[in-house]
Order: structure tokens, then sequence, then C-alpha cells
């Protein structure tokens, strides 16, 4: 099927450094459209800094990005927004503007632009929280007055705003407890099943990566060093994947200290 299909997402050989870090290195990946991709490695191994990539907050330093088939670096300023457009982000650490009630951060881009007034944002913002779980009332609130579990929500809320081709997920279960982690695995599963979006998702996560997603890549100090189906994954002959998934202390992978710009 795929070897005469574009992919929706093309890596080829990416690099990025910064200052003298070599963080990414010769990454090639290719995502194809409707395939929910889970990307795993140990802290600092480069998967959040890729993601950032991949929507132009990092300038690549060598290599190539292209979605559907169109060169990311060669878009003009309008093509580069339409190209956003396809895009739904949920970072890390859900990233929601403190300032800002729940229903203006979830229609922040359509607000900004001017695509919709005001009352109808925040119409839209609402049904888009039944989406997710929440109830209207929440809409008003300020993300200060919600829990991280309600704050991942609103996040995810934003994310399918204007029901994106793409998902880029950062870690979307970080710090939840079991249950809020199953319930947000399942939201993300329903909505793009819903939209039948293509995800690529960070995820530290083993129990939800052999669930939910079709397709996994490791990433191992800047490079891809396994890619595969998820069901793949116990027959493979990887001892640094293996060390991974199972969690073991002893392996080839060394504890390494995190920096924040290199998860």
């Amino acid at each position: 099927m795929h070897e005469t299909e574009q992919p929706t997402i093309r890596l080829q050989g990416v690099a990025k450094r910064f200052g003298g870090n070599r963080v990414l290195e010769d990454v090639t990946l290719d995502v194809y459209r409707g395939q929910h991709m889970a990307l795993i490695g140990s802290a600092a191994s480069g998967k959040t800094v890729l993601l950032k990539c991949i929507v132009g907050l990092h300038k690549i330093d060598a290599g190539s990005i292209a979605i559907d088939g169109k060169e990311v670096s060669r878009l003009s300023a309008s093509e580069r927004e339409e190209m956003l457009d396809k895009f739904g982000v949920l970072f890390q650490r859900s990233a929601l503007f403190d300032s800002q009630t729940v229903w203006e951060n979830i229609t922040f881009k359509p607000l900004n632009r001017g695509h919709v007034k005001r009352r109808v944002a925040r119409e839209l913002a609402i049904e888009k929280l039944r989406q997710v779980g929440m109830k209207p009332e929440t809409a008003d609130l300020l993300p200060s007055d919600l829990s991280g579990g309600m704050q991942k929500r609103v996040a995810l809320a934003r994310a399918i705003m204007e029901e994106p081709d793409i998902l880029l997920l950062d870690d979307p279960t970080a710090g939840l407890d079991p249950i809020l982690t199953r319930v947000i695995n399942q939201l993300i599963g329903r909505l793009a099943d819903e939209t039948g979006a293509t995800i690529l998702s960070v995820t530290s996560d083993m129990d939800a990566m052999r669930r939910d997603y079709d397709q996994t890549a490791m990433l191992h100090e800047g490079q891809i060093i396994w890619i595969g189906a998820t069901a793949d994954i116990e027959t493979a002959d990887n001892p640094y994947l293996a060390q991974l998934v199972h969690g073991r202390a002893e392996g080839p992978i060394k504890m390494r200290v995190r920096h924040p710009d290199l998860v």
C-alpha cells in the first residue's frame, strides 16, 4: 500500500543542534495518512524537539520536512499558513494562556484571525468541550481554575478545534493518574477515528503505545533506531527498544540529565 502512497509527513536527513549540542541527526521518518504513530524514547532523546521542528517552532539545520509532498522550507508565507492549518498540536504541559478563559483558549486561532465572532466562537468552544467530556459552564473559567486533567482536555479541545488533518501530541497523558490517562487516550482515539486524522504522538505510556498506536518509532540520542508495526515490538531484535518498552534498569540505555529543550 505505502509503496506508491505519498506520506502525510516525510522527514529526510533532519538534523538539529543547539550550540554544540547535537539533538537530532539524520532523522528519516514517514507517517502516512490515517496512521496512529507513537514516538518513544528515553528522556532527552529529542522527541519534543522533533515535533517542534515539524511545525516550524525550531528551524532545522539540515535535511528536509515535507507535508503532503510539499517541502516546508520552500513555502511562501501564505502557503505556510495554509500548511499549519492542517495541524492540531497538544503541548506537553498544555500551554494554555493564563489570562484567557477556557473558550478563548480553545478558539484562539480563529478568533485572532478574525474568522469568527466572539459569540459564535464561544458556542463552538462549548461544542468542543462536550466532545472531550466537559460541561458548558467550564467555558468561562480560567486555566488556573482547572485541575491538571481538565487542562489536558481543554488543550485537546483546542487541538481539534478546526478538525485538523494531523494531530501532533506531546506526551498527552504526562503526569495524570491511571484513570485520567485512560480517559484522555480514549478521547484521542475516538476523535481521531471520527475525523480520520493522522497522529504522531510522543508517549511514555507503554500500555497506551501497545493499545492505541498501530505504528511505533523509537528515537535514541537524536536518531531513529527502530520503526515498524507496534505489534512487531515483542519480536524485534533491538536491545534498546526492549529495555525501554519493558522499563528495565539494566541495558544499553544510560540515564541522562534532562534538558528542558531536549525531551
